[in-house]
């Protein structure tokens, strides 16, 4: 992820999203404190209850040096790998500064808040080539997303199968019936989306 390589090193499957990666957010280091020089702090990424992944960082006055373990394919080796990280730090408009991660990918530099690990080193998602989920989502799923998105602002399920949420306690009620009318535009939305998917394939499957 950062250093070796030349770009096109780094790309992964288009398929490939940053849901689906380890990440390192400047902006959680910097909350929590740990971005002060001589400051050390682990990070660690867990499935179904278990640690899955850990990865350690040094911080200097300007860098950051990750270290952590990287095995390429399930039979491969593991291997120790250290990966310095450039910081800069911004103004904010209020004062103050903000910190940036600065990708260290081959011909990259861009200032960043989030470093993905998809392979050896963390780099930014456009070393990777990596998408968000909701860029491989089509109408239909878009539709249902923002069915979803409603309910559950309404402290309701996202099961599209049980009853809209009643109106929340507090909640004016024009609010209230612009989310339901929303609600129903998405999910009419979706069924049509649904309804030409199922055509299309019925069309290939003939």
């Amino acid at each position: 992820m950062g250093g070796l390589g030349s770009g096109n090193r780094y790309r992964f499957s288009k398929k490939t999203t940053t849901e689906e990666c380890h990440r390192l957010d400047v902006r959680n280091l910097y909350r929590e404190g740990l971005l002060r020089p001589g400051c050390c702090f682990r990070s660690s990424w867990s499935r179904a209850g278990k640690e899955t992944a850990s990865i350690r960082g040094f911080v200097y006055r300007d860098r950051v040096v990750l270290s952590y373990r990287h095995r390429r394919g399930l039979g491969g080796e593991w291997e120790d790998v250290k990966e310095p990280v450039s910081l800069e730090w911004t103004p904010c408009n209020f004062g103050g500064e903000r910190p940036w991660f600065v990708c260290p990918g081959i011909a990259c530099g861009r200032r960043v808040a989030v470093l993905y690990g998809p392979g050896k080193y963390f780099l930014c998602r456009h070393c990777y080539d990596l998408r968000y989920e909701s860029q491989r989502e089509d109408k239909k799923d878009r539709a249902l997303r923002r069915a979803h998105k409603i309910r559950t602002r309404l402290g309701g399920s996202a099961n599209m199968m049980e009853l809209f949420p009643e109106r929340p306690k507090g909640m004016h009620l024009d609010t209230y019936m612009k989310l339901f009318w929303q609600h129903d535009e998405a999910h009419r939305e979706e069924l049509a989306g649904m309804r030409e998917w199922l055509d299309k394939l019925q069309k290939r499957v003939g």
